[in-house]
């Protein structure tokens, strides 16, 4: 039963077409182009024959100029793309084993776009790493430094590596992120290096809105408070972070900043429509984290009234100006009267001269 299932899963494996190979096999060996490679059968068996898969069909070898048999082995001489494939080994009893050759392109790839970055210096979090590229099909890290297991890409497509790095000791020695990649014909590896504080980028911080004064005035007052996302160690005394909002004006659409390092709480004065944050280590200047989704200010400050909220404002802002109206009329009615009492005043005055000159 042993053997029946070996040989099932050998058989599996082997049978994977090369232009749907999107993993790492379980046995692969990469080699360069124009190089030998010599292959192994482990097996005990004496008598073995060679079969070679590639992207279009699977043929036998029987050993050529290129391809020397010699016992369980096989060399494959001045490695070429028409010799890159699945290599499978057979006994009388069936498939014996099985190895994926790769031609090796690490020296002949140059652009690789492999980035990193952590949300804090703790060792609670990991490492997320971003890892694409067009000529290859699968993808996989690992932490070299600190011997850390190979690991695949997430469903969002995030490799999420762990670390050692103590947050409250000086990091001295560099962490070594290690990536191989293949597709159907061929393999690369690359090695990434760098400090862990040179990668910290925070995660979104958390944002509310405490209180709006005046509201729907010209003199409205925003009360913001930005929190440290969870993830970002504590205490917040020792590590600490630089806070920006970004706000647009309820009148002209305008977008503003306002950035802060002490407290939690900023205010911001004038009508607001929106707002967002963001933030960021200000010792090592990292990088920012991405902005918070927008934030209704009259949703949040008033629960699920900001419809009714902004019709009131702008009911109490056409107030404001119908009285500033009334006042301009009030002001031109009472200087026109003014204007004619005086004129009437002369007139008097010199009708009593005219009467006393008679």
């Amino acid at each position: 039963m042993c053997q029946l299932t070996r040989v099932i899963l050998l058989l599996c494996l082997s049978i994977v077409r090369l232009s749907a190979l999107n993993f790492f096999p379980g046995k692969f060996k990469v080699g360069e182009r124009g190089t030998d490679v010599i292959l192994t059968c482990h097996t005990s068996e004496h008598e073995i024959t060679w079969k070679h898969q590639d992207a279009h069909s699977i043929s036998k070898i029987s050993g050529s100029e290129f391809e020397k048999i010699s016992g369980r082995t096989l060399t494959l001489m001045d490695l070429d793309e028409d010799q890159i494939g699945n290599y499978t080994c057979w006994s009388q009893q069936g498939l014996e084993d099985y190895t994926y050759l790769l031609l090796d392109k690490t020296k002949e790839t140059t652009a690789f776009n492999l980035k990193c970055t952590a949300e804090s210096f703790s060792c609670t979090e990991r490492i997320k790493c971003s890892w694409r590229s067009d000529a290859f099909t699968a993808f996989r890290l690992r932490n070299s430094r600190d011997n850390g297991k190979w690991v695949s890409e997430s469903v969002d497509g995030v490799f999420y590596l762990p670390h050692s790095t103590d947050s409250y000791s000086e990091e001295s020695e560099r962490l070594q992120i290690t990536g191989e990649a293949l597709s159907a014909c061929c393999y690369m590896k690359t090695d990434y290096s760098f400090f862990l504080r040179d990668i910290v980028k925070p995660a979104n911080p958390n944002i509310s809105i405490c209180r709006v004064k005046d509201e729907g005035s010209d003199e409205q007052i925003t009360e913001v408070e930005v929190k440290p996302p969870s993830s970002w160690p504590q205490p917040q005394s020792f590590f600490p972070l630089t806070h920006q909002i970004q706000y647009e004006n309820r009148d002209d659409g305008m977008l503003k900043t306002k950035e802060w390092e002490k407290d939690s709480k900023v205010t911001v004065k004038g009508l607001i429509r929106k707002l967002r944050a963001r933030c960021r280590d200000p010792l090592l200047v990292s990088q920012w984290s991405e902005w918070t989704p927008w934030t209704n200010v009259s949703d949040r400050a008033n629960g699920n009234n900001g419809r009714l909220d902004m019709k009131k404002g702008k009911k109490m802002r056409n107030r404001q100006k119908k009285h500033q109206r009334n006042r301009q009329k009030n002001h031109q009615r009472n200087h026109q009267k003014n204007h004619q009492n005086k004129k009437k005043h002369q007139n008097n005055q010199q009708k009593h001269l005219n009467w006393a000159k008679m």
